[in-house]
């Protein structure tokens, strides 16, 4: 069974940091609503990230491909790719130089709230807290991921 994590994400320099206040996104099907509208706006608004893939080679041999050496559920603890953290994969580094920018996000997170309010039965339900959380974590300069972690 798989799970579903948005991340908060700061990308500087020589680092990558998956902040505090991830969210899994259950229940499954409220998920997929959710995803259905994000694509609406634009295909590639939240692309999927599988998260033993952040790991570079060396990283993973070390740790075994079977545990991770993070865990997304904390999710007060910040997680720390880099120099000082986790070696980050040539794949995790190209799928982060590919995210949105703030102010796209912030155009497509606009878009969404406004296709969300035409659907009365979604709007007080998960699928607007998550939108929400992604609009203050865009306040804040953080970018967005979805990761996925299968069990």
């Amino acid at each position: 069974m798989s799970k579903h994590w948005l991340s908060p994400v700061r990308i500087e320099e020589n680092s990558v940091v998956l902040e505090a206040g991830r969210i899994e996104l259950e229940p499954d099907e409220a998920r997929g609503l959710f995803l259905s509208l994000l694509k609406s706006v634009n295909p590639g608004m939240l692309l999927l990230f599988k998260s033993h893939m952040l790991l570079s080679e060396d990283a993973a041999e070390d740790c075994g491909v079977d545990e991770l050496p993070f865990d997304l559920g904390d999710v007060e603890e910040p997680i720390l790719f880099g120099p000082e953290g986790i070696e980050l994969s040539h794949c995790a580094e190209a799928y982060m130089d590919r995210l949105p920018t703030i102010r796209e996000m912030t155009e497509w997170l606009q878009v969404a709230r406004l296709r969300l309010s035409t659907i009365p039965e979604l709007e007080n339900g998960s699928e607007s807290n998550w939108l929400s959380a992604m609009q203050v974590w865009i306040e804040q300069g953080s970018q967005i991921i979805l990761l996925r972690e299968d069990d």
